[in-house]
């Protein structure tokens, strides 16, 4: 597959479709969250041969077309997860306000979104998984601990890091 068949196919979704290297990317409305969004497609090329640019085109339109309520559910899932690990945490703005999603990595698969949280988590980045039905699957946080990205496997490991005395 040409990467360029991709960029072609994703631009009635996305503003100013573009290829760099093995993935497309581009600007697109998201209605769900009121918001613009990044979005990535990697076909994973280096992964498989028989990559359909019309299977990728429609994961980005199905992911783009979630309704207000589907894409609720994620963000209660996503903040539901991450306070039953934190607790309470003591910042004005609650979590789910707090919470920006970024941007959007479509594959063929599984959708990964990334979200920052700039005052409950000023150095990290909370990664969600959606399976291939764009239903909650997994989540990541990732603090940057100085120069070092430092990855939490369970929440209850982010929340030992977060109370450590440095």
């Amino acid at each position: 597959m040409e990467i360029q068949h991709l960029v072609d196919g994703l631009t009635p979704l996305l503003r100013e479709p573009a290829a760099e290297e093995d993935f497309a990317y581009g600007l697109a409305a998201f209605p769900a969250a009121g918001a613009d969004v990044m979005v990535n497609v990697d076909p994973e090329l280096e992964d498989r041969d028989d990559v359909e640019v019309p299977a990728l085109v429609d994961r980005v339109a199905a992911f783009l077309a979630l309704s207000p309520e589907q894409w609720d559910q994620v963000v209660t899932r996503t903040v539901t997860e991450i306070e039953e690990a934190a607790g309470e945490v003591a910042v004005p703005v609650a979590l789910r306000d707090d919470l920006d999603l970024t941007s959007v990595v479509v594959f063929l698969d599984a959708v990964l979104l990334s979200f920052v949280a700039p005052l409950q988590l000023p150095d990290g980045v909370v990664r969600v998984q959606l399976d291939a039905d764009l239903a909650f699957e997994d989540i990541e946080v990732q603090i940057e601990d100085g120069v070092e990205t430092v990855t939490f496997d369970t929440m209850d490991d982010l929340l030992d890091h977060l109370s450590q005395d440095d």
